[in-house]
């Protein structure tokens, strides 16, 4: 698993700089400027147009119904000028560009998603399935079906490594990373983070507003969460409301001073966190129970450094209601009212 999500990783940064950022969504962000000529241009002269090696496909306009567009890609321009017996140039020279355009090509608009495009361009005949796609808008416009596809392909790995919903890593993917960072750690002075963010009394909000309000929620934490990350840290959704982020720690004086930097790391983020964002109401805005884990030097074990985080979290969470009992069964807060203290917890491995 680790080796099949390294190489994953290496190809979406070679397609698209980096796995984090989204492959294109919309086909205008794949889309290029096409030459344009008219169906009475003698074959002639369109030979000139395709002698650029960079020319693909030319959009054909009917000048007598501006509404009526068509496409003369190079293999058919090249099927056509060849001809049987190789005389095809000689018996097109003279003739009008009109006739050897695709009066019926794919044409879509800018705003079309790329995945949409991508499955009706590969669901046409095989003659045209591989050929260029019309882009519609101010100028008109032509994607590769190549593009699409690897477009798509790209998308879709990118949203397999991550969370639908807030777009961070899904837990998979984290683990990878925290794997990651303690082998590189091994043999030297740095030590592994992990903060782990569980929001406390989720299932209220979700049975109160709903869950599609819930998922609103969790989008917003998610934002928040990647926005208040260091850079070179990475952020997660490791479960239904449970949020994580793991971060390498070049060098500590000692144990006392790595234990302090990492809980400074789990303050800045439940501190980002407190807060609601816009236009959610304050009272729907979950708290954040919290914990931190960092390693001895030399990156420590992966699984180890979870389970002992999520140790911490579930003492942290014990703790939290029993306090709120104690705190209810004396008057205050009034039921249903969570407490809005938080807890950290701090294992140094």
């Amino acid at each position: 698993m680790s080796q099949d999500l390294t190489h994953l990783t290496q190809r979406l940064s070679q397609a698209v700089g980096d796995y984090r950022v989204s492959a294109a969504a919309v086909v205008a962000d794949l889309a290029h400027e096409v030459d344009v000529v008219d169906a009475d241009l003698p074959v002639s002269r369109l030979e000139l147009v395709f002698r650029s090696p960079h020319v693909a496909s030319v959009a054909v306009r009917d000048p007598a119904d501006e509404s009526r567009i068509g496409l003369i890609t190079r293999p058919r321009y090249t099927a056509a000028m060849t001809g049987r017996l190789g005389f095809g140039r000689a018996i097109l020279a003279r003739k009008e560009t009109g006739e050897l355009a695709d009066w019926a090509p794919m044409v879509v608009a800018p705003t079309a998603a790329v995945s949409e495009v991508a499955v009706r361009a590969m669901e046409r005949h095989d003659e045209r399935r591989y050929d260029d796609v019309l882009v519609g808008g101010d100028t008109w416009q032509v994607a590769s079906t190549a593009d699409l596809v690897r477009s798509l392909s790209t998308l879709l790995a990118v949203r397999s490594l991550h969370d639908p919903l807030t777009g961070l890593m899904h837990r998979s993917m984290l683990m990878h990373s925290l794997g990651r960072r303690c082998a590189a750690a091994a043999g030297t002075r740095a030590r592994t983070v992990v903060v782990l963010l569980d929001l406390r009394g989720f299932a209220h909000v979700n049975a109160s507003h709903g869950q599609a309000f819930g998922d609103v929620v969790l989008t917003a934490v998610g934002a928040r969460l990647r926005a208040a990350t260091p850079q070179g840290c990475d952020p997660g959704r490791t479960g239904g409301d449970e949020f994580a982020v793991v971060a390498t720690m070049p060098g500590a004086a000692d144990d006392a001073h790595a234990t302090a930097l990492a809980d400074g790391l789990r303050q800045d983020l439940v501190a980002a966190l407190a807060e609601p964002a816009g236009g959610i109401d304050p009272a729907a805005w979950p708290p954040v129970h919290s914990a931190v884990t960092v390693s001895a030097e030399g990156g420590g074990d992966p699984e180890g450094l979870v389970r002992d985080v999520q140790s911490v979290l579930r003492t942290a969470k014990a703790q939290a209601r029993q306090r709120f009992a104690e705190r209810w069964l004396e008057g205050s807060p009034s039921p249903g009212v969570p407490d809005p203290r938080g807890f950290v917890g701090i294992v140094d491995l």
